[in-house]
Order: C-alpha cells, then structure tokens, then sequence
C-alpha cells in the first residue's frame, strides 16, 4: 500500500515535467521607447513640467476606484498596454478588463499579458482566444508540470517538487504607455474590486505617473523577456476557430451590457474618482519615488539564503530607516526571530511600532495566523502595538472579512508600510517568510508626507475599537502548590454596541477552529507560510 501510495504522489509529482516547453521560440520585446509621444503623457504634460525630476502619485485605497481607474486607462491607452499579474480570474471585472482590452487591441495598442501558472488551470483555452488578436500576446510565468493533469498535482508538486515551483510570481503591475502604471497589492478578480457580493480584499494601489513609470515597465521587461516567461501557445495543440473568437466576443458584449444595470455598475458611474476626474480635482502628490522589485532570476533559485535579486535588503533598510514611528499594514504576518530582533532594535531606539494584520476571524489563510501567533506575546514585549482587523457582520465563522479603503465586508489584504508619516511603501510583499524568502514582489516607495500622512490616516481609521481588536498583554493568577503565581496572556479589547468588550481568546472564533489550527501550526514548515 504505501508503495502504491509513493507512485501515486510520484506521477503527480513528475507528470509532465520533461515536457515543459522552456525553450519554446519567442521573440524579446520592450516598453514603449517614447512615451512623451502618446496622448497620455500630454494629458500629464502640464503637470509634469511644473514638477521637474518628480512623477506623479495617488493611492487607491477603494477597489470601486481601482477598477475605475483601470478601465479608463485602458480606454486611454495608445501605444502600449503592459499588464503583469498573479492571479486572472474569470468573473465579473476581469470579463470587463478583457472586453476593453479586446477594444484597446482593435485601435492598434500592443498588449503584453504575463501571469503566473499557479492558479491557471484550466484557463488556456481562454488566454489562447485572448492571444489569438494580433495586437495581443500571452505569457504564462514559471510553468508547472503536468498543466492538464489532475487538481492533486499541483499541491503534491508544491510539497514534494522542485523549489522552482514553489517559486511563485507574486508582482503585480499595469502599465500604460509606459507613463502611467498601477502597482499594489490587488489581482484582477472580483474580492479585489470589491464586486463580490460575499467578501471583497481591502487593499491599497497606487497610481503612478511620469519618470518613475520607466522603472515598473523596465522590471516587467525583465520577467516578459526572462526564460520562465513561456507564450501561452506553448500549451495549446490548435488555435481557436474564428467562430469560437466571434462568439467570446459577444458573450464579452452581452456582459458588458448586463453589467451596466447592476448595482456595481451604477456604483463604477458614481465611483469618488470618476466625480474627481468630473470636476477636475485629482489630488496628485508629486514627489521623488523609487521603484523595488525582486528580479525574475530569483523564480530559478533553489536556496532561500540567495538573496542577491531580491529587494528584501532595499525594503527592510526603508523600514528600519525609520527615526520615529512604523506603520505596517501586513494582511499575513509572520515576523520569524529576524523580524522580531529588527523590531526589538527598533524599539530599543525609541522607534513606534504599529501593526495591523488580520485577526484568526478575518483571515483567509488561517494557517499563517498560526505562523503569526506564536510571536505575539515576544512583541508585545517589546512595546510592539498589535491590531487585528475585525471580520465583517455576518461573516464570522463562514468566510473571513475585514475593513480598509472603505469597504464594510473585506479580508485585509493590503501591504502598506508608512514610516515617520514621510516614506510611504505600497506593494505586494507581506511580512512573512514565504513573500520575503521565495514569491517574486514589487512596489513603490515615496518620499511623500501628503501620501504618507494619507496612509496613515487610513492606518488609524482602521485601527479604532469599533474596526479592530487591540491586542495586549496581560497576566491572570494561577494557583500551584498552595501559591498564587502570576501567568501571562493575551487580551483582545474592542467595542461593541458602543461598549468596551474583552476577550481572553481569539476573538469571534469557534473553540474547534483554534484548537485545529494550534494543532496544525505544529506541523506547518514556518518558511512556508
């Protein structure tokens, strides 16, 4: 039997493995070599030459306006379209995205879209009708065996394959004309723009314009041109029939219609930025910024410890650049004991640390929670202040929420670090050791205190007991052999109904949810979560 077992897990392992079409013929291609020609940078122009050597900077903290913004630039686009992503869902706002995609291609826009394997299975046939316009190319990242094979080989590949696989393309970048990119935390799917009609992810973007543009469109150069980078018609035996094509066009038709007598089609025509733009009042903070991205090299390394591509360093000196006060927001938090001696130096030079992350109630990998748990009473002690981001009414035990950019029914997912309310980094790494040691990140760093004060405003209106929990450190007597004795433990106090409550456990949890993931954290590889 268990010699069975082993062939079994082998196959799902192997499968395919020797076939995958590394060498598969593709021609290198570039960002648009001269943006200042398009129509899109002279709608910047202006503001451009009244700011010299600065670009261009405005968060997006609501996923209505960041789909917004995604649609209108897309419109925009003139020469080129650049979209990099980890996941591409099917739903309802990314059928809209490859609607006005579809139109942007029919004027002649060159349009490059890469996305990671990981969560693709299955969607070739729909890429392959994508890439069929001649204005439109499709690239998969880091291919993974056996991409037709049963849904157990992926997570048997994962365990037991090579550290490639585990090496997942977590970027995410949009890039217009090569003068105005979108880079954060948000995929394209419907949680993301907060058109599920269950939980949406809280996140942040930030939209950004003029020089510093060159830089996100020279990282996605890199991973377009890089060996892993396979075009999708490597793994499709036939192009799509002219008919099937005509027919997914119509059916993209016939959405984009239905959509617009929806309740989140009246709320993208009545989006903040759509009024914004309306009146003429986009509040753009010009300032010097700073593109960080982890190079695509990194996707074949086969030890964590190699961190010569990686923009861990970069970000952490940001982070412990820091004279006053760190503001984190990191959905999946697993500091490790490097995290914990950088806080704890930190700390030691006066330095405010305060971090939001999801509570065991809100988060949608709980295993990480547990990853996180085991050093919430050392940070405490260090004077670390704690807040977990309460689950959304209704969703309690089901489904896991949480409040940021105004959303009332939302996991948290951004990853924003502010520090002393003057540097603001927005991105897609979380702090934990699987975003720092093996996913491929990006994000922008700016030396911005109008952004940065933004942030931290965000920061604090999530971070109030009617939204979080504030975790602390508190000791309760324990009676042994005739004496008292004092025992530390953890309490998480927040309001309700406009009363202080305390809780001595995590909150708005089952007893049969905490005590399964205390049990499953034992057997969890921390360098995985």
């Amino acid at each position: 039997m268990r010699k069975l077992l082993f062939l079994v897990l082998s196959l799902c392992v192997l499968t395919g493995c020797a076939s995958l079409p590394l060498d598969y013929p593709r021609t290198p291609t570039t960002a648009y070599l001269h943006p200042e020609e398009t129509r899109t940078w002279r709608m910047v122009q202006e503001q451009l030459d009244a700011h010299p050597g600065d670009s261009g900077f405005y968060l997006l903290p609501s996923g209505v306006d960041a789909f917004v913004a995604r649609i209108l630039l897309i419109d925009a686009a003139e020469r080129t379209l650049d979209l990099q992503y980890y996941i591409f869902h099917g739903d309802i706002t990314p059928k809209l995205v490859v609607d006005r995609l579809l139109a942007a291609a029919d004027r002649g826009v060159r349009i490059r879209l890469l996305v990671d394997d990981w969560n693709l299975r299955g969607k070739d046939p729909v890429l392959a009708m994508i890439n069929a316009h001649p204005h439109i190319e499709v690239r998969v990242f880091n291919p993974v065996a056996g991409r037709r094979s049963s849904f157990l080989s992926r997570p048997f590949q994962y365990a037991f394959g090579a550290g490639r696989i585990k090496n997942r393309m977590h970027n995410k970048a949009f890039i217009v004309d090569n003068t105005v990119a979108i880079v954060g935390g948000r995929n394209i799917g419907d949680e993301y723009f907060h058109a599920e009609r269950g939980v949406n992810f809280a996140d942040i973007d930030i939209m950004a314009m003029g020089p510093i543009t060159k830089g996100v469109s020279s990282a996605f150069d890199e991973y377009w041109n890089h060996e892993l980078a396979i075009p999708i018609r490597a793994f499709v035996s036939q192009e799509p029939a002219a008919e099937d094509i005509q027919k997914a066009r119509q059916i993209l038709d016939e959405h984009r219609e239905a959509v617009k007598a929806t309740e989140y089609g009246r709320r993208l025509r009545e989006s903040d930025l759509l009024k914004r733009l309306g009146a003429g009042r986009l509040p753009v903070a010009w300032a010097q910024g700073e593109v960080l991205y982890d190079r695509p090299e990194r996707a074949n390394a086969s030890s964590p410890a190699d961190r010569s591509n990686s923009m861990g360093p970069r970000l952490r000196e940001i982070i412990e650049g820091a004279q006053h006060e760190a503001l984190l927001i990191s959905p999946y938090f697993v500091p490790g004991e490097a995290g914990v001696e950088m806080f704890a130096k930190m700390r030691g030079r006066g330095v405010a640390v305060k971090i939001l992350t999801n509570s065991l109630a809100s988060n949608d990998v709980p295993m990480v929670h547990g990853g996180y748990a085991r050093y919430r009473k050392d940070l405490l002690r260090l004077g670390v202040d704690l807040f977990e981001l309460k689950p959304a009414p209704g969703q309690r035990e089901e489904k896991d929420s949480a409040q940021v950019g105004g959303s009332s029914g939302a996991a948290l997912h951004a990853k924003t670090f502010i520090l002393d309310r003057k540097v603001l980094f927005v991105g897609t790494l979380n702090l934990d050791p699987r975003s720092v040691w093996f996913d491929t990140q990006n994000g922008i760093a700016v030396r911005s205190e109008t952004l940065a004060s933004q942030a931290a405003r965000l920061f604090e209106e999530n971070t109030t007991r009617q939204r979080a929990f504030r975790v602390s450190l508190t000791t309760s007597s324990t009676e042994a052999n005739g004496s008292l004795s004092e025992v530390p433990r953890l309490e998480w106090v927040t309001e309700e109904k406009g009363k202080e409550v305390r809780y001595f456990h995590d909150p708005e949890t089952s007893l049969w949810r905490r005590i399964s993931l205390e049990w499953l954290s034992l057997f969890a590889p921390e360098e995985m979560l």
